[in-house]
């Protein structure tokens, strides 16, 4: 019984933080409303407009966690934008069938520019080892493509 404890201790303090996450409803996807619209940063509006722009102009829909968070060991913060958490209007999801659109910006200073951006079925951000990293998911059951990118001070490697 030790050794597990402390082997989920070892997992725990190796993984380090990991991301929060930033939506409107548990699981289910609600309307964004132009209120919510307008306090995300211009570089968030403007991957939340190619959702848009994907759904036909037709407004879009999201899911708690479609915006992930990650506080770096110098200050910076990270978002991620998750479209496999963005659907339009009725209809579910952005996605193709190789993956959803994720993107990673980094925010110092006041400044959001884009560090990361891949069509994977899913990303996890984290900071291991005191770095930001991002895992990256490439296939829906198929772990053998998953990689891990350190953030090395201007992107993710």
């Amino acid at each position: 019984m030790s050794r597990i404890v402390i082997a989920f201790m070892i997992c725990l303090m190796t993984s380090g933080a990991m991301a929060r996450a930033s939506g409107q409803a548990q699981g289910r996807l609600v309307p964004l409303s132009s209120g919510q619209y307008d306090r995300f940063s211009p570089a968030i509006r403007s991957a939340l407009d190619l959702a848009k722009r994907a759904c036909g102009d037709e407004y879009i829909t999201v899911r708690n966690g479609f915006l992930r968070y990650l506080q770096g060991a110098t200050g910076e913060e990270f978002t991620a934008v998750h479209f496999d958490q963005i659907g339009c209007g009725n209809r579910a999801e952005v996605c193709t069938s190789s993956g959803c659109l994720h993107r990673v910006f980094v925010s110092r200073v006041g400044l959001q520019r884009e560090v990361w951006r891949g069509n994977v079925f899913e990303i996890d951000m984290s900071i291991v080892s005191g770095v930001p990293a991002i895992e990256v998911h490439c296939g829906a059951f198929d772990h053998s493509c998953c990689k891990r990118l350190i953030w090395n001070g201007s992107r993710f490697r």
